[in-house]
Parts: structure tokens; C-alpha cells; sequence
């Protein structure tokens, strides 16, 4: 019997991809990537979700491409998935994670498909007690292989029920959603308070004016537990340069290419 791998990170699915081929496994295995970050934009329909996207995320003509490019391989390959397959979900406790894997059980609700969940979060516990991650991509194939006895099946109560909780999540027109041991819609400014901290500290560490967005980010995502895309904080470094708190000098096509400073004060 084939098993379907789902993952929700392209770092995810290379790295199952090469654990099937490193230890040359007997079952059929492929893997298939959703290549989105759910805890950002409007959920309530795949128009609104790309509109905001397109706006506020993606660079240019080649991300939006691939976006749509992988949406519809992801389409295309669950329409032809024969139902004696075996589907493997790998995610961890994240709002991106924990949206995706609510978005592919409305999906699977109505196959026949045998559907199970591998909870990274919860299987380090048991195999790496002192090893915390944020998303499921920072875990080598190695360990994603040591990982794969902790593939549950999901009943049909559960399988009903997540589908349903993608449905209730699709009815609130929120643009940020964090997680707080379940997932919380939040406004998009939730973060900006702590982009400023970490801004006027490099300024002060520095001694300069002028920094780079790169560090400010990686700060910014270091002060923070839950997974969240880079692009979105760029997106409000963006959007508080708009209001007056930061200024920026250079090309902001390339996150290299230009500096920030803020000057909200």
C-alpha cells in the first residue's frame, strides 16, 4: 500500500523526500508539499487569500508564479489519489502548521483515504526531551525518519471535527492568527511593539541609525515562540514606514538592498 506524505514547508518535503531515498524504503512513497503560511492572510476564500497576498507578501512575478504553480499540483494530485492510499500528515504545534492540517482534513473528509498525523512537537518529547522547534522544516530527515512510529491514525470523529474547525476558521475574516495553545485570531499590529524593541536596541547596540531589516527580523523572530514568516514582518516594517515610525533608504526588492531606521520618536 502507497503512503502520500504531506507537508506543509518545502524544507519539510526535501527532507522527507531524501530520508525515503537514503534508507531506500519498500512502500511507494511520495510527498506532496502545501506551500502556504496559514497563520497569515484572509482565509475566507483562495480569490481574497491570493488578492492579499499578492499585495502585502509576494516580491514579484516568480512568487506569485510558484504559489500558483505548487496550488495546483497540490489540486491536481489529491483529485487522482487512489483511495487504498495511506496519507501521512507531518506538522507541529504552530498556527501554520495547525491551520494546515485542518485545510487537508476538509480536503480528505469525503475520500476514503486511511489518514494519519505525525505531531513533531509531541514526538520530540519522546525521542529529544530537550529539543523545542517552531515549525516541523527545522528537523533534519534524520530525525523526521526517528519520527515515523508516531504516525496516528485519525479517527472519523477527528477527521470530522478539524474539518469543521477549517470551516469556522474560514467564517472570520482575520488576517493574523497566532497560537496560544489553539489558534487565536489577532490584529496584524500584534507584533509591532516588539519590531520597534528590537530596532531602537540595534540603533543603541550599534551606535547607528541606520540597520539592516535582515537583522531586525531575525530578531524580532527570536522574541517569538510561534512560527511566523519573514515576509509578514517585512510586510509591517513596510506598513509602519507608511506611518511615519521608520524611514527607508535603497531597493526594497531584495531584503539586502536597502537599510531602516526607525524614527517614530
Amino acid at each position: 500500500m502507497a503512503i502520500l506524505h504531506i507537508t506543509f514547508s518545502l524544507s519539510t518535503q526535501g527532507s522527507i523526500k531524501h530520508a525515503i531515498r537514503q534508507h531506500h524504503l519498500q512502500r511507494e512513497e511520495s510527498v506532496l508539499c502545501v506551500n502556504d503560511v496559514f497563520s497569515i492572510g484572509p482565509l475566507t476564500s483562495l480569490e481574497n487569500r491570493k488578492n492579499w497576498l499578492n499585495t502585502n507578501i509576494f516580491r514579484d512575478i516568480d512568487e506569485r508564479q510558484l504559489y500558483e504553480d505548487i496550488y495546483h499540483i497540490w489540486t491536481k494530485s489529491i483529485a487522482g489519489i487512489p483511495c487504498d492510499t495511506d496519507v501521512w500528515i507531518w506538522y507541529s504545534q504552530n498556527t501554520h502548521e495547525e491551520i494546515a492540517l485542518r485545510y487537508v482534513m476538509s480536503e480528505f473528509i469525503s475520500k476514503c483515504s486511511m489518514v494519519f498525523g505525525i505531531d513533531a512537537t509531541a514526538g520530540l518529547k519522546r525521542i529529544q526531551p530537550n529539543m523545542s522547534i517552531r515549525y516541523t522544516g527545522e528537523l533534519s530527515s534524520d530525525m523526521l525518519m526517528k519520527l515515523r512510529p508516531d504516525a496516528k491514525r485519525f479517527t472519523i470523529e477527528e477527521c470530522q471535527r478539524l474539518a469543521k474547525e477549517w470551516e469556522a476558521l474560514k467564517q472570520n475574516p482575520s488576517t493574523l492568527r497566532i497560537w496560544e495553545n489553539d489558534i487565536v485570531h489577532a490584529q496584524e499590529h500584534i507584533f509591532d511593539a516588539t519590531i520597534i524593541d528590537c530596532a531602537k536596541d540595534l540603533q543603541a547596540n550599534n551606535k547607528e541609525l541606520w540597520i539592516s531589516p535582515v537583522t531586525v527580523i531575525g530578531q524580532t523572530i527570536a522574541k517569538i515562540d510561534d512560527y511566523l514568516s519573514e515576509a509578514f514582518l517585512e510586510y509591517r516594517l513596510f506598513t509602519m514606514a507608511k506611518q511615519g515610525l521608520f524611514e527607508i533608504s535603497g531597493d526594497t526588492t531584495d531584503m539586502f538592498s536597502y537599510e531602516l531606521k526607525y524614527i517614530g520618536e
